[in-house]
């Protein structure tokens, strides 16, 4: 056996059995790729390696070999797989590729600033339930529409300005102006790190799905679940750019 092209046995023996939480199809593929990512990253699968075959990596994850295959697919689309026709999912790089331009062009982690939007931007919901007004809402509706009608034709640069016009408001409705003031400054990076989940255009509806949850929450002046659902919103995009982290929530 060549084991440049495989994953180190001593690191395979080491790792347990990691069965996910049976939940959606949807989650399971996303815990799916959490994980393989996360072995990644900590060389239990080596740039330039072989991953276990299907049969074995699903039995070990406690999945279906659909939800694996959608799985490997999402890895592929970020860069991190090269899946070969009759020979299996080879790892060809650490990061994904979003995470490696963004990277090289700032001067800041991708997920240190995915970090500070989960923080910010989850109070900022929170806030703004206290100072919306219905005005607010329509302007808030009419960017959700703009956004969701962007992404079905496929137009993720209108979709990724309509995506900051959305958040941008909410920030603003926060009346605080330490949060307001911040994330002003950091508005190139912002921008890009609303664009930067669309690398897998087939899990957009996403995008859709968790804003329609942050404005019914708004709908509501419910903070608790606006905070909620706007943090949630943070660590989905974050992950469809190949990002992950605790929520610790």
């Amino acid at each position: 056996m060549n084991l440049s092209l495989h994953y180190n046995l001593d690191n395979r023996n080491a790792m347990k059995p990691h069965t996910l939480v049976k939940r959606s199809s949807s989650q399971v593929t996303d815990q799916a790729v959490e994980v393989i990512h996360e072995r990644i990253q900590q060389g239990f699968y080596p740039v330039g390696s072989a991953l276990p075959s299907q049969r074995e990596l699903s039995a070990e994850l406690g999945i279906s070999r659909a939800s694996l295959r959608e799985a490997l697919t999402r890895l592929a689309a970020l860069g991190l797989l090269n899946i070969m026709a009759g020979k299996g999912a080879y790892v060809t790089a650490i990061e994904s590729q979003p995470v490696e331009q963004w990277n090289i062009q700032f001067k800041i982690s991708l997920k240190d600033f995915y970090q500070l939007r989960y923080i910010l931007e989850g109070f900022s919901a929170l806030l703004a339930c206290e100072y919306i007004s219905e005005n607010d809402l329509v302007q808030l509706n009419t960017h959700f529409e703009q956004l969701e009608s962007a992404i079905q034709q496929h137009n993720w640069q209108e979709a990724a300005e309509n995506d900051f016009a959305f958040h941008r408001h909410i920030i603003d409705l926060s009346h605080n102006q330490s949060i307001i003031q911040s994330l002003k400054k950091q508005t190139e990076w912002m921008k890009q790190s609303q664009i930067l989940p669309f690398v897998q255009p087939n899990l957009a509806y996403k995008t859709i799905q968790e804003h329609e949850q942050i404005l019914q929450a708004l709908i509501k002046r419910d903070g608790l679940m606006a905070e909620k659902a706007m943090r949630q919103h943070i660590i989905g995009a974050a992950q469809r750019a190949g990002v992950y982290f605790s929520s610790h929530s």
